[in-house]
């Protein structure tokens, strides 16, 4: 079986932007309505905060989306979590859940023996091109061939 790989969601990633500068413009208006002093001084806190995370969101987030980088990959000996820089080999995984949360859905990776991790990995799907459940089912696939029952 080849390799699956799943891009990076460019959508979800202008979408928490176009929030954040949603929010920015909102709390501009009010500020320059206040004619006070400590509240542009509270506002420039909020806007260097702003710039910092909009900059970490374009190179960790749009940029490789707009590359067409990687964001998940499955294969025969392990999957790949590029966004949290995770791997974990399928003979380390007892199984698969698929967890639907409000926002964006996880894959939980059960495993063996308590890793640096704990005994559980949650790869949250937020950022990853898909549908999370046909990822999920994709995942517990590669398990159910290349996963191992036996326990060292």
């Amino acid at each position: 079986m080849s390799s699956v790989k799943y891009p990076y969601s460019l959508n979800y990633s202008l979408a928490t932007f176009l929030v954040m500068l949603v929010l920015m413009l909102l709390l501009f208006s009010k500020v320059a309505a206040s004619n006070s002093t400590a509240s542009w001084i509270i506002y420039g806190v909020f806007v260097l905060v702003f710039l910092l995370i909009s900059a970490l969101l374009l190179v960790k987030r749009i940029l490789p989306a707009i590359q067409g980088k990687t964001a998940l990959e499955l294969n025969n000996i392990c999957l790949i979590d590029y966004l949290r820089n995770i791997t974990v080999d399928w003979k380390d995984v007892k199984s698969i859940e698929f967890i639907r949360g409000r926002s964006s859905s996880l894959i939980l990776l059960n495993l063996k023996w308590e890793s640096d991790y704990g005994t559980g990995i949650a790869i949250p799907l937020r950022f990853v091109k898909g549908k999370d459940e046909d990822i999920c089912n994709q995942a517990q696939v590669y398990l159910e061939q290349f996963g191992s029952g036996m326990i060292l």
